[in-house]
């Protein structure tokens, strides 16, 4: 065994600290009463510790330099095989350690090797946080990293003591680990925990080790893990009380007191309060967290994923597919060199801790996704970093900029600097550099972090200020209309002026603004023209330079904030809905809408005209239905059935009676508009209208998919223009809210970026929604939030190391079918069983559902494939032979005929191989 390490100078480098995890789990095995001899310079062997008062006495002293050949400790060259350091019992056979069975001793040592302090310390030189290098001689040592160093040899101690008495099972920290997990999995109040500990200390074996509360478990766990630091802020938002200004009292921009009021206390005396700051913001490091990572042997070669494993085939289906991704290489290829380079994504949105409790205060969580894992893993809530959580009670809004500060610090420090890392997977340390990509976000959070703003005439990020929008003048809003710059130069519509706005459209589509030219723009305080040609100063558009600005690389990506397409399609099926069943106080096609169109001089025929009442009326648009064709629309809504998990009860928002739809979510919602919608309106509606709506829906599930293929999006880019010139032709001009404008742009944005998946908000909803179910002191809901995530964090990463329990990584699926049967030569298909689901009950399919049911099992066969396939090209010489008819329409045929036709061909095909 090597013994270099005993004469290392610096007590904190990796080598010492691997070599001092080494002999203390080699000494166990000379301990009696769980004490062994203690190497250090001043007890010399005299005297007998359990192992984490000797790992102390080491750090804290030194190795004693001339005890080399460890014959108090059982000298493995003498004795026993340096091979294993494992007990023997009187039989010779081995006894595996209960931490070793849980994973526990793997996690203990890439916790010592790999994290963010040990590794800073292999030199004599020590960064600090802002880069600035300072020389350290033998006997000075950085507080942090010592302490991180004793708290984690104080775990070999908590390790290595048994649970109770002749446990070999578990170890006290196993089993409180593992407990934990539970705890945390299936969400246990900190009551019930207690109460459960409370039971096992009656039921255990006198002498357990069981902590008294959860408290003690929760410091336990919070030692495992990474912590936060707290940083006052203003209470008006003008800046943050840290770096050179953290001892000021006042805000310096609006001169806003810093704290809390003081009450006086006759048992407390002014030297001993604690000041607490009326807003403080919680800044969990991004480093050590990206550093773990690579810490971790169960995430290090995960991280080299898109460099490794990813196919590359022309389709899209990771952001490292996309053209975003390859441009940023090409143009930064030092970067691209070393695929362990992080690609991160930022995310953030508002929510009230509270829920019904209140409806003003608002919490900003900032949370951060690390693109380089693969797609199963990387939007996973196990994979997001929560970095900032910015307090309420209200939004920062665009001030949110102070809140990022520290965040964008580290960023430009990984970027110009990067960090000393250990990849726990090459067993090598590199020098760690990450970029930001770009942020997800809902549209008010858009204009937050980009500064635009979205409530006014250039409302569009992406057209910027050659945005069209008309104020309505008694809609009191702007609409945005002119799909028409979307199509083709040649196409008719562009004449058109009857059928859209009055005029004709010769302008091509906007270019979207670079980030170049928006950091020149405020560098300058310049103006720029609009779609008319007037100047404008860049203040009427932005209205600030986004802090993002700072980093080298922002201006050059492409785009850097993404378009929420969750948000987008609540609105656009907000407005269909709506607008189709006439609810009042929100369909777009109201008498406002009407006197718009009326000021507008387009469709005359829809003027409302006055009544001898004095009441207007107007003649019904062409998407208007019938009582009749709103309760049949409804009724389909409200009889779907659909397969477990694929959606909520969307049939309890139906009210057929009193033709609305109410209390839709985001997802609900997506499925609408996906793959409900056009089958309701099918019959309800006149084809013209309801061609478009499907085709819109088409649309979005096109763009919804995992797999893009860029020729595709090339395709569709040509199509949503026309879709929503179309519907410009149908619906009032009031319908075009921005939302469904910003529909155009998608397309663009996953072409650059990549599937939806990656940047649309739903997991990110998700896990607020987690935060917002641990807040458990309302009187300080932030804190709370941190406190839960921090000892979240550690249990989810000590539980990647556990063998043989369930946790977040390895439990089944909600509909996880674990009843597959062995296929026979006599059962060749079709041999897994599911889960029954509810009451058993006897029914006799009638013919239809018969053949329905046949069809679907064997067109979901996999050895019925070939013959499908043989039955179509049949069908296509037959078709060849008779019409020559477009390609779209002879695939439609094509269908049709085999739809109709192949159960009764494939029981010929049968009986003839018979």
């Amino acid at each position: 065994m090597d013994r270099s390490w005993i004469h290392e100078p610096n007590r904190l480098s990796a080598k010492f600290l691997k070599g001092l995890y080494n002999f203390i789990l080699f000494a166990k095995a000379s301990a009696r009463d769980g004490r062994f001899a203690c190497p250090c310079r001043k007890c010399v062997n005299m005297h007998r510790f359990s192992p984490g008062v000797v790992s102390s006495h080491i750090l804290e002293n030194g190795f004693s330099p001339g005890y080399t050949d460890w014959i108090f400790h059982r000298d493995p060259t003498s004795q026993t095989s340096d091979s294993s350091y494992s007990h023997q019992n009187d039989d010779g056979l081995r006894e595996v350690d209960a931490q070793e069975q849980h994973g526990v001793q793997q996690f203990l040592e890439d916790m010592a090797v790999g994290s963010d302090e040990i590794e800073n310390s292999r030199s004599t030189r020590v960064e600090n946080d802002w880069g600035d290098s300072s020389t350290i001689d033998d006997d000075t040592q950085p507080t942090e990293a010592y302490e991180y160093a004793k708290r984690f040899h104080d775990l070999l101690e908590e390790s290595d003591e048994e649970l109770f008495s002749g446990c070999r099972k578990h170890s006290k920290l196993s089993f409180i680990l593992e407990l934990y997990n539970k705890k945390c999995m299936y969400g246990w109040s900190d009551k019930s925990f207690e109460d459960l500990l409370t039971t096992m200390r009656e039921t255990l074996p006198e002498g357990e080790k069981l902590p008294e509360s959860s408290y003690e478990v929760r410091k336990l766990i919070d030692a495992l893990g990474l912590d936060y630091q707290t940083i006052d802020a203003c209470p008006n938002d003008c800046m943050l009380f840290w770096k050179e200004h953290i001892d000021e009292p006042r805000c310096l921009h609006c001169n806003a007191y810093r704290y809390k009021e003081e009450t006086e206390s006759s048992s407390t005396s002014k030297r001993n309060k604690i000041r607490k700051g009326v807003k403080v913001l919680r800044w969990f490091p991004l480093i050590p967290r990206l550093q773990r990572l690579f810490m971790c042997k169960k995430t290090a070669s995960l991280m080299r994923w898109h460099f490794d494993e990813r196919r590359d085939d022309g389709y899209l289906r990771h952001p490292a597919d996309a053209r975003a991704w390859k441009d940023f290489d090409s143009r930064y290829a030092d970067f691209a060199k070393e695929p362990r380079n992080v690609r991160l994504g930022l995310a953030t949105d508002g929510f009230n801790p509270f829920r019904s409790l209140s409806s003003t205060h608002s919490s900003w969580p900032v949370v951060v996704t690390a693109y380089n894992l693969p797609p199963w893993l990387c939007m996973k809530q196990s994979s997001l970093f929560l970095c900032l959580l910015i307090p309420g009670p209200k939004s920062p809004g665009a001030n949110i900029d102070i809140y990022l500060e520290p965040f964008i610090e580290e960023l430009i420090h990984l970027w110009e600097k990067g960090v000393d890392t250990y990849d726990a997977h090459a067993k090598t340390t590199f020098k760690l550099h990450a970029s930001l990509l770009w942020t997800i976000n809902d549209f008010p959070a858009y204009s937050m972090l980009s500064g635009w703003r979205t409530k006014t005439g250039y409302g569009c990020p992406c057209c910027g200020f050659n945005t069209w929008s008309k104020w309505l003048k008694h809609g009191n809003k702007y609409c945005f209309l002119g799909h028409r710059r979307f199509l083709s130069y040649d196409h008719s519509w562009r004449r058109n002026k009857k059928c859209f706005d009055g005029t004709e459209e010769l302008r091509g589509p906007p270019v979207r603004m670079t980030g170049s030219c928006i950091r020149d723009l405020w560098d300058s305080n310049g103006s720029t023209r609009d779609l008319n040609g007037t100047n404008i100063n860049i203040t009427e558009g932005c209205k600030k330079k986004s802090i993002f600005f700072r980093l080298p690389y922002w201006e050059y990506n492409r785009v850097r904030h993404n378009l929420d397409v969750m948000h987008i399609e609540k609105n656009v099926c907000d407005n269909i809905l709506d607008t189709l069943l006439s609810v009042r106080g929100k369909t777009k096609d109201n008498v406002k809408a009407r006197f718009d169109m009326q000021e507008m001089g387009i469709r005359h025929t829809l003027h409302p005209f006055e009544l001898s009442t004095g009441k207007y009326r107007a003649a019904p648009a062409l998407f208007e239905m019938s009582s009749t064709e709103k309760k049949q629309m409804l009724r389909v809504l409200k009889h779907v059935k659909v397969p477990d998990g694929y959606s909520s009860n969307i049939s309890r928002c139906v009210d057929v009676k009193h033709k609305k739809i109410s209390g839709l979510k985001s997802h609900d919602c997506h499925v609408l508009l996906h793959d409900l919608l056009p089958v309701a309106v099918r019959g309800c509606l006149k084809d013209r209208v309801a061609r478009a709506l499907i085709d819109l829906s088409a649309y979005f599930r096109e763009l919804s998919s995992k797999v893009l293929k860029v020729s595709r999006l090339e395709e569709m880019e040509v199509e949503i223009g026309e879709i929503l010139a179309r519907m410009e032709m149908i619906f009032p001009p009031s319908f075009f809210t921005i939302m469904v404008h910003l529909v155009v742009h998608l397309v663009e944005e996953a072409k650059w970026n990549g599937p939806v998946q990656y940047r649309w908000m739903y997991p990110i909803e998700r896990y607020l929604m987690t935060l917002k179910a641990h807040v458990g002191n309302k009187a300080y809901p932030e804190a709370s939030i941190a406190q839960w995530y921090i000892a979240n964090e550690a249990i989810t990463f000590c539980s990647r190391y556990f063998e043989g329990v369930r946790t977040r990584f390895n439990k089944p699926a909600r509909n996880s079918d674990d009843m597959d049967l062995l296929r026979t030569e006599d059962s060749p298909v079709n041999t897994t069983s599911g889960h029954p689901i509810g009451k058993v009950e006897n029914i006799i399919l009638n013919p239809t559902s018969w053949v329905q049911a046949h069809r679907y099992v064997l067109y979901n066969s996999k050895e019925v494939l070939p013959y499908i396939e043989e039955h179509k090209d049949e069908i296509k010489r037959k078709l060849s032979s008779r019409n020559r008819r477009n390609n779209a329409s002879r695939l439609i045929e094509i269908e049709k005929v085999h739809h109709s036709t192949f159960v009764d061909w494939f029981k010929g095909r049968l009986e003839c191989i018979e």
